[in-house]
C-alpha cells in the first residue's frame, strides 16, 4: 500500500477548554482539529468558491483512529491530502501530528460528495476541482 504524501498542513492552537479532567484533549475536540484542517485545505485549493458557490463538497463518511493522547504541551499540525477522486466523491486522509516529536496522534479517513446546495442532490466532481486537487497533490487522481 502506497504511503500518503501530505502537501498541506494546518497549525492547530490547543486551547484551555480543549483539555479534559485527565489533562488531555478530548477525542471530540481532535475531530474538530480534522475539520479545521479540512476547511483550510478546501480554502487553499478551491479558494472560497467551494463555500460560496452553488456546488460544494459535503462530508458523507468519516473514520478516525485515536493513536496517542494529545496534551496541552503538544505542538499540533493537521496534515491533509486527497488520495482518490471518483465520479461524484473524493477520499481524504488526514493526520494530527505533534510537530516537536513527529508522533502521529490521530488519523482520519473521510469521503466527501459533490453536492448542489439548493437542489440538495449529488453531482459529478467538477473538472476544475479535479485539476485543482491534482495540482495541489502533484499527481493525477
Amino acid at each position: 500500500m502506497e504511503e500518503t504524501v501530505f502537501n498541506h498542513s494546518t497549525v492547530v492552537q490547543i486551547r484551555f477548554n480543549d483539555i479534559d479532567g485527565l489533562g488531555h484533549v478530548n477525542n471530540t475536540t481532535i475531530q474538530e482539529y480534522f475539520d479545521l484542517g479540512r476547511m483550510h485545505y478546501m480554502k487553499d485549493v478551491f479558494t472560497n468558491a467551494i463555500f460560496s458557490g452553488e456546488a460544494t463538497l459535503i462530508l458523507a463518511n468519516i473514520n478516525t483512529d485515536f493513536l496517542s493522547p494529545v496534551y496541552l504541551k503538544d505542538q499540533l499540525e493537521v496534515k491533509t491530502a486527497i488520495v482518490r477522486i471518483g465520479t461524484k466523491s473524493l477520499q481524504m486522509e488526514q493526520q494530527v501530528i505533534d510537530k516537536a516529536s513527529g508522533v502521529v496522534k490521530a488519523m482520519c479517513k473521510s469521503v466527501m460528495v459533490a453536492f448542489l446546495k439548493i437542489e440538495e442532490v449529488a453531482i459529478e466532481i467538477k473538472p476544475e476541482w479535479r485539476e485543482q486537487v491534482c495540482s495541489r497533490e502533484k499527481k493525477e487522481l
